[in-house]
């Protein structure tokens, strides 16, 4: 049985949370009939998959149990889950494996390592060429368009292109960006949960945050142009890190295990969130 005063910490970080989460769903247009179906799916899908016995998957009627559904409905859910998976399931991010491969690939990079200035089209080093070598269906003149559009790619006076950053990052409203913005709030959520039942020390991950509310507008104006500088500092660091010891393939497979790892900063400004 859960201590009731840890389920209302429970729910009450949840509303806190869940706040600007709600702005995000309302500003485009998701109703919370929708939002509550999501919902119902991943409580199934998290219970489905961390309460099974010796590895196995939970049975229905345990995750009816845990997750206050019905079995029928649980049994839908699983199924509908699994035709959105095998059907739905979208690649990883197709123009940042572009931007990777632009800058990892001997042919399009020169002996500092720095990206080559290239063509559209023809033979390899072109953007054609590169677009091929990453694989999927979309054509490289929409690719390219995309890049261009999102600033991380900039046309030359020659009509050839460089690549002028190692990330995608598209416009607010691009779907894209919002599947970005969901895989990092999933990332801090994932550090700050895994730390509450850590019991090792040792084995809890880096999670910090230095903040105040006393600040004027002026000190707090401060304080964002020193932390974008030295944040920006930081990750170019370990951005460099990455680099010299990631074993990378155009295709992404490789026989060697590998673990996601990354550290992610953020800055804060709260005005009207109470």
């Amino acid at each position: 049985m859960h201590d009731k005063s840890i389920r209302s910490a429970v729910l009450n970080a949840c509303r806190e949370f869940m706040k600007p989460l709600a702005r995000l769903m309302v500003r485009c247009g998701v109703s919370y009939k929708e939002f509550a179906q999501v919902a119902k799916e991943v409580f199934v899908d998290v219970v489905s998959g961390d309460y099974g016995i010796r590895g196995r998957q939970t049975n229905i009627s345990r995750v009816a149990v845990l997750t206050g559904l019905t079995r029928k409905e649980v049994s839908r859910i699983r199924q509908s889950r699994r035709i959105a998976t095998d059907v739905l399931a979208p690649p990883r991010c197709r123009p940042e494996q572009v931007l990777e491969a632009w800058h990892r690939l001997d042919d399009y990079t020169d002996s500092k390592g720095d990206t080559l200035t290239i063509p559209a089209e023809g033979d390899a080093p072109s953007f054609s060429m590169l677009v091929r070598s990453v694989g999927g269906d979309i054509p490289y003149g929409a690719m390219l368009k995309e890049l261009v559009r999102a600033g991380s790619v900039e046309k030359c006076a020659d009509h050839s292109y460089r690549a002028i950053s190692k990330t995608f990052m598209p416009d607010a409203t691009d779907p894209e960006s919002i599947l970005i913005a969901g895989e990092a709030i999933h990332d801090l959520a994932k550090t700050i949960s895994s730390n509450l039942f850590q019991t090792n020390r040792d084995e809890k991950m880096l999670e910090r945050r230095v903040y105040s509310d006393q600040l004027g507008l002026r000190e707090a104006k401060q304080f964002r142009i020193v932390a974008e500088e030295r944040a920006k500092e930081l990750l170019e660091e370990l951005d460099d890190l990455i680099a010299a010891n990631e074993t990378w393939t155009p295709d992404g497979k490789s026989r060697k295990k590998k673990i996601r790892v990354g550290l992610g900063i953020y800055l804060f400004e709260d005005h009207t969130e109470k």
